[in-house]
């Protein structure tokens, strides 16, 4: 496994197993709870006894391993575990502090169940052979009272359903064996090859929600196109302007995908690092009413996250991280848990303002060649790909993760002269990418519509205007989750807000008044919306209203400023119409991912990207 993995994993997995036997070896002289041999004695002695009864390298390992809860810092702050007499006879939990360290470390599922059971499997023994408990010596009789003595009679018959048993049960009796002074054993560092190659294989993938996730072997990078609609595509194609994605779609892999509800950045590009929809991680939209403050919040950072992220488990195991993005709101979130030590993360936005000690990189401008770009252009989604370009040049990342703006999106129509020169510059960027060596998984994180009327004007429905001309002032708060930093282009509006209820009896009537308005397409109450949209309830309005696929809906008409469309027609997202977006690869799939019955999603990138490749 260890010469298909990268170099920099590899070479982590060592660093990892060296820090943790220097550590083994620092406290080793320490004193055994009283025993007449040392920490260090006693594990090795484990160990030696595993080896010389022909157990498997992960067993060998855990019987080394099974006291690692005595060597780790935190093991300081475990409760004493002192006798009647006064007598200390060690700290209580270290065998579950062990386990959970080992796990931390990412060690197999196997070595740290074996490590964290060993207590468990004294407790079993002296529960069925009184010649077990005689033989303990009197340190370990002393320590079995607070280990919560022998198991009953129905803890006997559920560990007995353990497939691990009779594994646990010999690492416990290589654990009592371990105590002779002045035995002759292998040594510590003979131990450091074979943890290390099982550091490596439980390292050949990461699980993140129960997804797994294989480590990449080549350079490999997911290209998030924000508001990447299939037309977009399609005519770029059509037109002959995107030579590098057309050439993917018909010789890589494509497939038609959805993105999240509501088709919102935030929400998709979260739920594409993390491979779940919002119901799980947490982040259902850019903005959101505090449920306990009432105060109105643009989420700005990882706050609001639940969970790890693909890129920070990658991070851990070695590989070499890369997000850029367009908008720096966006970049606060995504660098959750990334340590700038050994990954890159930083925003097109704030390129010139990008240091080593929080983005991992400093003096983005002189490295890329040229300025950051105005906020609101075009040029910034290209310069979170020249960025990317030269990354990739210089061997600096082996994972990246580029995500981009929606601006020219939201102004521009697919076949008009400025979308199609900003998809055929993308184009060529993305192509290089590839030309470079790397795999590239190119997604989106939601459409885009036209949400105007026929003569041009927006056609918007402020919906808690009406509400409160229905029900009095101040009877609901309609929130609009679109609202970011970026709003010049679509005014706040989106076709997706959730609604805040003062007088909660009055719900009902208020869904039914919504369901007559033209501009709305679906109308849920919270339980059923985080359902069907996959969010999660506990960060839902009292109810949630989806527009038509030709309107946007707002709160009040006079906190929406539409100067900045300047003659332009209103395109904005977030709604069920806008779900639709591509998810393209440069190289082929295997057969499975062929089948009918898949339903792409776009938070599948990296699924593709790392355990779908032919």
């Amino acid at each position: 496994m260890a010469s298909v993995l990268l170099p920099t994993v590899q070479a982590h997995a060592q660093e990892t197993i060296a820090a943790l036997f220097s550590q083994i070896r620092s406290q080793g002289d320490k004193d055994y709870l009283g025993e007449n041999v040392s920490q260090l004695a006693h594990s090795l002695q484990s160990a030696h006894q595993a080896l010389v009864s022909g157990a498997d390298n992960e067993t060998i390992l855990a019987a080394l391993l099974h006291d690692i809860g005595h060597f780790i810092p935190m093991y300081e702050d475990m409760p004493s575990m002192i006798t009647p007499n006064g007598t200390r006879v060690g700290r209580g939990s270290h065998d579950v502090f062990g386990e959970e360290y080992l796990r931390q470390l990412g060690f197999s599922p196997k070595i740290c169940e074996l490590v964290g059971a060993h207590v468990l499997a004294k407790r079993y023994l002296t529960a069925t052979d009184q010649g077990y408990y005689d033989n303990l010596s009197e340190r370990s009789k002393q320590t079995l009272r607070f280990q919560g003595g022998p198991f009953s009679e129905e803890e006997v018959k559920k560990a007995e359903k353990d497939p691990l048993l009779m594994e646990k049960l010999n690492v416990r009796r290589w654990d009592d064996l371990a105590k002779v002074p002045g035995m002759v054993v292998e040594p510590l560092e003979a131990y450091e090859p074979m943890a290390t190659e099982s550091l490596l294989e439980s390292w050949s993938h990461i699980t993140l929600h129960d997804r797994s996730y294989a480590l990449p072997t080549k350079p490999s990078v997911v290209v998030c196109v924000d508001g990447f609609d299939p037309t977009y595509l399609s005519t770029g194609i059509a037109f002959g302007l995107l030579q590098n994605l057309s050439h993917f779609v018909s010789n890589g892999f494509h497939a038609s995908a959805k993105s999240c509800m509501p088709s919102f950045t935030n929400p998709n590009n979260v739920s594409i690092v993390t491979g779940v929809p919002p119901a799980i991680h947490g982040i259902a939209g850019n903005f959101y009413l505090d449920p306990i403050t009432k105060e109105e919040r643009m989420v700005t950072d990882d706050t609001l996250l639940r969970g790890s992220t693909i890129l920070q488990l990658m991070s851990k195991r070695g590989v070499r991280v890369a997000a850029i993005t367009a908008k720096d709101k966006l970049r606060r979130i995504l660098s959750h848990g990334l340590d700038p030590v050994a990954s890159i993360c930083f925003s097109a936005e704030y390129a010139g303002q990008a240091t080593l000690a929080e983005n991992g990189i400093g003096g983005v401008e002189e490295y890329v060649g040229r300025p950051a770009p105005p906020q609101y252009s075009g040029d910034l989604s290209l310069y979170v790909l020249d960025a990317g370009i030269k990354l990739l040049q210089d061997n600096r990342a082996d994972l990246f993760y580029l995500t981009l703006s929606d601006f020219v999106q939201h102004k521009y129509e697919p076949g008009s002269k400025e979308a199609n020169e900003f998809m055929s510059a993308l184009d060529s960027r993305i192509g290089k990418l590839a030309e470079l060596g790397a795999n590239v998984v190119i997604t989106g994180d939601h459409g885009m519509s036209d949400k105007s009327k026929k003569n041009g004007t927006p056609n918007v429905l402020f919906l808690q205007d009406v509400l409160e001309e229905k029900f009095g002032q101040g009877c609901a708060r309609v929130i609009c989750p679109i609202t970011d930093p970026f709003v010049k282009h679509h005014g706040a509006l989106g076709s997706f807000v959730r609604v805040y209820v003062q007088d909660p009896k009055l719900v009902g009537e208020m869904i039914e008044l919504v369901k007559t308005l033209a501009e709305v397409g679906v109308v849920l109450p919270a339980e059923e919306a985080a359902a069907q949209f996959e969010l999660p309830l506990d960060r839902e309005g009292d109810f949630v209203v989806v527009s038509t696929k030709d309107a946007v809906i707002g709160s009040k008409k006079g906190e929406h400023d539409l100067s900045n469309l300047k003659g332009h027609r209103l395109r904005s997202h977030g709604g069920i119409s806008e779900q639709d977006i591509p998810l393209i690869m440069s190289c082929t799939a295997r057969s499975e991912a062929y089948g009918n019955k898949r339903h792409w999603r776009n938070y599948d990138a990296f699924d593709l990207l790392l355990n779908l490749i032919a």
